[in-house]
């Protein structure tokens, strides 16, 4: 695994070749490929692009920072994800931990659907809670509460 740059040929594979839940949850927000690709090369200076060994994109993510103290985590992943897993797992936790420490909050909405995202994430120290939205969740880490 390594990093990428955040090229549009490298994001646009990433967008084509998303897993289903991420691409569901994306499609609240972004509403092409084109604003995809202008929404992570706006946001690289706080984000993480991986690839295999062979440069295929497998994940990016990062945080958007909303102000000092609060942050918008996020993460997609493709189809490849799972062939990597062990790797990007311990990688992205990393990246979590280091984002903990520059920010007092962290959240964001993750796919309903999206079992093992929403697992990993309560073991990251995040909390999980329903939202008005049914297709949502919220996750959210505040460190006065850990």
């Amino acid at each position: 695994m390594k990093t990428i740059e955040f090229s549009e040929k490298n994001l646009s594979f990433l967008y084509d070749n998303l897993r289903q839940s991420d691409k569901k949850e994306l499609d609240f927000y972004i509403k092409s490929k084109k604003e995809f690709i202008k929404m992570c090369q706006t946001n690289k200076h706080e984000a993480y692009f991986l690839s295999d060994n062979k440069n295929v994109p497998i994940a990016i993510g990062g945080v958007k920072k909303i102000d000092k103290s609060k942050g918008q985590l996020w993460l997609l992943s493709t189809k490849y994800f799972h062939k990597h897993r062990f790797f990007l797992m311990k990688y992205i936790f990393s990246k979590i931990e280091k984002f903990k420490k520059e920010y007092s909050i962290l959240f964001n909405y993750i796919y309903f659907e999206n079992f093992e995202a929403l697992t990993w994430l309560k073991n990251c120290g995040f909390k999980v809670l329903d939202t008005n939205d049914k297709r949502f969740k919220l996750f959210y880490f505040k460190k006065e509460e850990n």
